[in-house]
């Protein structure tokens, strides 16, 4: 007998994963689909999303082949922030532009300036200025650069409200992306933020309404249930960001828990009840009011493992070979210090100029202290990153569920619990985000009463804790990493401008 279903669709940059779950969590069926990342100038990135839904219909379809009279709801988790302009009939007019567009850089410093500097804009938003925290400013590069696009816009929305559009025919815009957009006052995120809708010049009937995650935005219309071959009416949820939904699916909602994403970027995120922002920190709301995420994201942590073996030591066919050579050399490297920011950085110093930088080389270093050197400067910055939020947030959990194919990496996982000085849980998550958007559509239609009784993705697949050599040796040399970017952030900028 063909069980009762939820979908959860992961919508991001370089593919869309639909996932059928069963109402205890468990995958049934998983089909994705690529997304390429559009380039059209050095400081632009977009993607099709006319092309990203098409390819989602097809998707679907195969999906739920079997089950197309089981399909009790429908969620969104998406990257963000992600840009899409909207015309009459809701359909995109343009590519969407995504977090690693920069277009907008410039006038992302004008519209700081005008109100009166980066620490007022992070008093009144609750982020630092950045293009990809500021969403208004690359609004206003198309209202500039793009006027006969702008002449179309029916209404400004992200990636689930023009999804959720798609599905159901209904406009809205959640508090998780929203948080990024420069238009909402992260610590009131119930609406938009007049003052700001206005300072930036925003017709703010432009602007579809705010609902939360779980919302139920409206129902699967005729156009999308024909196209996939099942029925209408099945409730839709607005969903929202992607590390959002995965801390909710990880079941991340008190206060002082810590999740930590570990990829080709790695993220920190501590959940906190109440909205005490740090600027060391990209911070938006949680997918449930009166929650709130915290991301200490570093850009290239895992890119640098990548970058070694295609660039410096092709000879070593795999993560695993760097891992035994890393592992030849003693813990510290023999002095050799590597600050991991291959494409600027974000967290906690958020320089687009920073650069990748060994110190401490000399005539005994060897490819394995290279190596190892590279894997502890990933560990050496999220310990920076760990102390700001313990630090600012007074707390310190007990464990740090870790999640992202470097999770699989013991010698990555043990770094980190040592530079940490805290225990690490890794838990098999390659759907989170997927089953988060699941969960949110499932609050929308009613299948769960609340929140308690969740199935939460919880179960630990590997518990690594702290050594008492690592933590002495990450104690006593982190003043080192740390006074590093502060000294060269200067001749950074140079050799920057020098390339």
């Amino acid at each position: 007998m063909t069980r009762n279903v939820l979908i959860g669709i992961d919508a991001g940059t370089s593919k869309v994963k639909t996932t059928l779950f069963s109402l205890d969590g468990t995958p049934l069926r998983e089909l994705s689909a690529d997304v390429a990342l559009l380039t059209p100038a050095h400081d632009q990135a977009e993607i099709d999303v006319t092309r990203l839904l098409h390819d989602l219909i097809q998707k679907l379809k195969e999906l739920v082949t079997g089950y197309e009279k089981n399909i009790l709801s429908i969620g969104f988790s998406v990257t963000s922030p992600t840009l899409v302009l909207l015309d009459k009939d809701l359909d995109a007019i343009r590519p969407a532009t995504v977090y690693l567009d920069n277009r907008s850089g410039g006038l992302v410093e004008q519209y700081t300036a005008r109100l009166g500097g980066s620490e007022v804009f992070f008093r009144k938003v609750g982020n630092n200025p950045s293009p990809s925290t500021c969403v208004a400013a690359t609004i206003n590069w198309f209202k500039k650069h793009e006027p006969e696009n702008w002449r179309k816009v029916f209404k400004l929305g992200f990636l689930n409200t023009y999804l959720a559009a798609q599905f159901t025919g209904s406009l809205a815009a959640d508090p998780t992306v929203s948080s990024y957009s420069g238009l909402m006052n992260i610590a009131a995120p119930d609406t938009w933020d007049n003052e700001l809708v206005d300072f930036f010049g925003i017709p703010s009937d432009l602007l579809p309404p705010v609902h939360w995650a779980s919302h139920k935005v409206g129902e699967l219309n005729r156009k999308m249930a024909d196209a996939l071959g099942i029925d209408t009416g099945i409730p839709v949820a607005l969903g929202g960001a992607d590390s959002a939904a995965t801390c909710f699916a990880l079941g991340i909602l008190k206060h002082g828990e810590v999740m930590q994403s570990m990829g080709t970027s790695e993220v920190l995120t501590f959940c906190h009840s109440t909205p005490d922002f740090s600027p060391a920190y990209m911070n938006r709301t949680h997918v449930l009011r009166g929650l709130w995420l915290s991301h200490g994201a570093m850009s290239t942590t895992g890119a640098a493992i990548n970058w070694l073996l295609s660039n410096v030591f092709p000879e070593l066919s795999s993560e695993e070979s760097l891992e035994r050579e890393a592992l030849l050399s003693p813990l510290g490297a023999g002095g050799l210090f590597f600050l991991p920011y291959l494409c600027g950085e974000r967290s906690p110093i958020f320089d687009a100029k920073a650069a990748g930088t060994f110190f401490g080389v000399n005539l005994t270093t060897r490819r394995p202290e290279i190596i190892r050197a590279v894997y502890e400067g990933a560990a050496y910055g999220m310990r920076q990153i760990y102390k700001i939020g313990t630090d600012t947030w007074h707390v310190k959990p007990d464990y740090i569920r870790c999640v992202g194919g470097a999770s699989k990496s013991p010698l990555a996982v043990q770094l980190r619990a040592d530079a940490l000085n805290t225990e690490f849980r890794s838990i098999e998550a390659d759907t989170a985000a997927s089953y988060g958007a699941a969960m949110l559509g499932g609050l929308a239609a009613g299948v769960f009463d609340g929140l308690d009784g969740l199935p939460y993705l919880t179960a630990c697949n590997k518990t690594v804790k702290p050594t008492p050599g690592g933590v002495a040796h990450y104690e006593k040399h982190s003043e080192i990493y740390n006074r590093l970017y502060p000294v060269l952030k200067d001749l950074m900028h140079l050799a920057c401008d020098y390339r």
